[in-house]
């Protein structure tokens, strides 16, 4: 009989011949009622790595059975948005991730409600998105920036940016967004003279139809297309 594998993600772990169980971790196992059973325990540090520890019933400890690499893919599945207020922010990160989203990287504009991100929280939140998608890289969370910073910061804003622009007369599908960052703005818009900069750096724009959507749900919606994408 297979044992039950239980994933944890901890970042920067290095393998060693013993496991010890973190309290989270633990109280992780407890919750899902296998702590008193055999089990393989894989540690994952977010950057291909895992390590497999046997644990016995009711221990806090493990030994190493094995260890693998595995190497990162090159596609990358960039969203730069405003940061959702409340809880929206992490519904954002946890669905992000599940889908396959590489990189979020937030924004400041003028006209956002929010301005402020808990790195260490959206992290754990990732992390435990990859656990349940059977992920092994966790993704890049990066910001806050203004958007100047961003888009000159940019090698080529025109070829690596693509901006959501409800204006544009060019539909957003899967092809267009390949190897872009999709550039999601915030929920008041973009003022006259953040569009006046992008346009300055010629950042081409798509459109996702007539529906006004939320920053979270235009980030799903593009993390959709991604992932689409990334199927061919």
């Amino acid at each position: 009989m297979s044992l039950e594998e239980i994933v944890f993600f901890r970042p920067g772990f290095v393998p060693s011949p013993e496991l010890k169980l973190e309290g989270e971790e633990i109280s992780h196992l407890k919750a899902f009622r296998v702590y008193s059973e055999e089990k393989i325990v894989i540690l994952k540090d977010g950057s291909g790595a895992s390590a497999y520890y046997s644990v016995p019933s009711s221990s806090k400890s493990g030994s190493l059975v094995r260890t693998e690499k595995k190497e990162r893919p090159k596609r990358v599945s960039a969203i730069a948005t405003a940061i959702p207020k409340g809880n929206r922010l992490e519904w954002l990160i946890q669905k992000g991730t599940e889908l396959g989203i590489t990189r979020f990287i937030f924004l400041v504009f003028a006209h956002s409600d929010r301005k402020d991100l808990n790195p260490e929280r959206l992290l754990k939140v990732a992390a435990e998105a990859c656990s349940q998608s059977n992920q092994d890289f966790l993704p890049e969370i990066l910001g806050p920036y203004t958007l100047q910073k961003f888009v000159e910061s940019s090698s080529d804003p025109k070829e690596e940016l693509l901006l959501l622009d409800p204006r544009s007369e060019i539909r957003i599908d899967p092809k267009n967004i390949e190897n872009k960052t999709i550039l999601i703005g915030p929920e008041g818009g973009f003022r006259s003279e953040e569009l006046d900069f992008l346009k300055k750096y010629s950042v081409p724009g798509v459109n996702l139809g007539e529906s006004i959507l939320r920053i979270e749900t235009a980030g799903i919606f593009a993390a959709s297309l991604f992932r689409l994408g990334n199927l061919d």
